[in-house]
């Protein structure tokens, strides 16, 4: 699906110093799933993201890609106020309108079609900027931190959608966050990234049932996993977490 061989981002400072954000990074994204960037605050990985999504340039890298199409929900999701439910799904549709209502049922906005957005809260904004980009046949979503901001109810919704949308339809899904418990649960594969410079680590496969339900949050195999991840960064940089959230 996409695969990143070596990719570095240099920048200069306002002082004139250079900057290595992120350096030599590679990793291969499989074909639909979620494939999650664990990383601490500050590494770097939103610049990975929008590098993978066409949105910044890295300074050097060799990147392959099988998708036509990515999309990008920044940690903000994104939606046009003046618009309603409908119309901001439907912006930007090249082909047919005919499986816009489908979309809408299958992000959980059926019965919302007429309302707008600029009084909802972003879990309802990311249900559009989701619904947006499934309507346009994006083959990959690039989702950058759009859950810190949610109540402990809505961001579970939000998690059981994003499985739902994994299991229903054929996307690939690039998700970057600091969330430990976040990314065990959303994903089919994680790559565990350090900062200064950001650099992968590690890679882990996640073998959790495809459906996958919240009381899989105590679960001693999910449990396992936490552990797993956090000796790794440990061992890893000889130092304890930081900058994580769990």
């Amino acid at each position: 699906m996409l695969k990143i061989e070596n990719i570095s981002k240099v920048y200069t400072d306002s002082v004139g110093y250079k900057i290595h954000l992120l350096e030599n990074i590679t990793l291969e994204v499989p074909k639909k799933g979620c494939s999650t960037i664990l990383a601490p605050k500050g590494s770097g990985k939103t610049s990975l993201l929008r590098i993978i999504a066409n949105l910044e340039k890295e300074t050097s890298a060799t990147i392959e890609k099988t998708s036509k199409k990515i999309a990008y929900i920044p940690s903000k999701p994104s939606s046009f106020p003046w618009m309603n439910v409908q119309s901001n799904i439907e912006f930007g549709l090249e082909n047919s309108k005919s499986d816009v209502n489908k979309i809408i049922k299958l992000v959980g906005l059926e019965g919302y079609e007429d309302h707008f957005p600029h009084n909802k809260s972003e879990g309802f904004r990311f249900r559009i900027a989701l619904g947006r980009a499934l309507a346009n046949n994006t083959d990959a979503i690039v989702i950058d931190e759009p859950f810190n901001n949610l109540n402990s109810l809505t961001r579970q919704e939000i998690y059981l959608l994003v499985r739902k949308i994994i299991i229903e339809t054929d996307v690939t899904i690039i998700l970057g966050t600091a969330n430990i418990t976040e990314a065990i649960f959303l994903s089919d594969k994680m790559f565990l990234m350090k900062k200064k410079p950001g650099e992968i680590i590690d890679e882990i496969s996640i073998d959790l049932p495809t459906d996958r339900q919240i009381n899989l949050l105590e679960s001693e195999k999910f449990i396992k996993y936490r552990n797993l991840i956090e000796e790794t960064f440990k061992n890893k940089l000889g130092r304890l977490l930081y900058n994580f959230s769990v």
